[in-house]
């Protein structure tokens, strides 16, 4: 087992969902909030442990997730399963939406939730649907709980077929979204996906 820093777990993180932008140690440091060398430190640490791989580019040296190493994939799935540092009104909403496991194939949380817990206006919620047949389904159960609590879902239903296609043609509001969210269920998938594209 690979012993990996909370720091270690944030740079993956942020390397892999971010993966249009190309991460040296100079402009990691400010994301995790590190100094130059701690950063590159990291970076160098997380490449001998063959989750990082690097290439130069001029006199910087610029580092992507080892999309080949099985190892880092599963561990970024254990890091996206990784609620502890959520508010507790946040995962009052991870465990509400367990109610969609079975009828979609992954559920992500976004948006002002996140960071403004329960002063945020509305729930920002990606259903990935198992088939577009599913829709009116998940619909249903989306006004069900609705009915039931103050702040209302704000749904964005996607097939996995749509949401890898629109990855690949960078689409802003999705990259966005898979930059901040929170992975409800379909961890596996979610990580599966991001390697198709990077890939």
């Amino acid at each position: 087992m690979v012993e990996i820093t909370e720091n270690g777990k944030m740079a993956l993180k942020l390397i892999f969902t971010d993966f249009l932008t190309n991460y040296n140690s100079y402009n990691l440091k400010d994301k995790i909030g590190l100094s130059n060398a701690g950063s590159l430190k990291l970076l160098r640490n997380l490449s001998e442990k063959n989750l990082l791989t690097s290439e130069k580019m001029g006199n910087a040296i610029f580092y992507r997730v080892s999309l080949s190493s099985q190892y880092a994939l599963k561990l970024l799935e254990l890091i996206f399963l990784d609620y502890s540092n959520l508010s507790s009104f946040v995962k009052g909403w991870i465990y509400d939406l367990q109610m969609f496991k079975n009828i979609t194939k992954s559920v992500l949380l976004f948006g002002s939730i996140l960071k403004k817990g329960k002063e945020a206006k509305d729930v920002d919620v990606c259903f990935m649907l198992k088939h577009p047949d599913d829709y009116s389904e998940v619909q249903i159960k989306v006004a069900q709980l609705n009915s039931k609590s103050r702040l209302k879902i704000h749904p964005l239903y996607l097939t996995e077929k749509d949401f890898e296609k629109k990855l690949m043609e960078k689409d802003k509001p999705l990259i966005d979204i898979v930059k901040s969210c929170v992975v409800v269920h379909g961890h596996e998938l979610f990580v599966r996906i991001l390697k198709n594209v990077q890939s």
